[in-house]
């Protein structure tokens, strides 16, 4: 998968009602205007994209 297609695929989550549409929209306003809980989102977001692409089995990240 494609850098742009993961970050794409992250962002689409911004409409959610979960913990992960949360993460992107905080990530996305830079809500605490703080490097340190910009790389933590980042962090945690990419957890929830492994377990999607583990769960979907075809959902290629390398």
């Amino acid at each position: 998968m494609s850098a742009d297609k993961f970050w794409a695929h992250i962002i689409s989550w911004a409409e959610e009602e979960s913990h992960r549409g949360r993460l992107v929209r905080a990530f996305r306003d830079n809500l605490g205007n703080s490097a340190e809980l910009q790389a933590q989102r980042i962090g945690l977001l990419s957890v929830y994209m492994e377990r999607e692409a583990q769960s979907r089995k075809g959902l290629a990240l390398v």
